[in-house]
């Protein structure tokens, strides 16, 4: 197993972890989600809107290598963009990232951590300590609103 690094992601990681999350959301949400509701969320990642979100955001990614293999980011007391390349899902990178951007939350004065789960990745976060809070819809797509206090 390669070591793996978790870092601040730059500007030039947009393209990457852009493709990263489009190619994950196909792969392991196309079985909880119309094509319809798939096709929205991956053009909502285009790396020119990774980009964008990238300057408004704490964006961190987790690299093997010379390989960007998974992404997280923090938007105000939010979680946003959890995504690992689907064949090194359940290896323990999700956990691992999800970890680092809750030691950086409480850094930068965040007790309360928030997010939308998909429902592929509602177990994953609650085995993490995460409650849901209540189901959401935007644009026909269902997630979780879901919270856990850090520290």
């Amino acid at each position: 197993m390669n070591v793996l690094v978790i870092r601040d992601a730059g500007p030039d990681d947009a393209t990457a972890i852009s493709a990263l999350v489009q190619r994950t959301v196909r792969i392991s949400n196309g079985r909880d989600y119309p094509a319809q509701a798939i096709d929205q969320i991956v053009a909502n990642f285009a790396a020119d809107k990774v980009g964008r979100r990238m300057a408004e955001r704490d964006v961190f990614v987790c690299q093997m290598g010379d390989r960007i293999v998974g992404t997280i980011a923090l938007g105000g007391d939010r979680l946003r963009t959890l995504f690992v390349e689907p064949e090194l899902q359940q290896a323990g990178i999700g956990a691992r990232l999800v970890a680092h951007l809750e030691t950086h939350a409480l850094k930068v004065g965040v007790s309360e951590l928030k997010l939308s789960s998909s429902l592929t990745a509602r177990g994953f976060y609650e085995r993490l300590g995460y409650r849901m809070i209540h189901r959401e819809e935007h644009d026909g797509v269902s997630t979780f609103l879901m919270a856990k206090t850090l520290g």
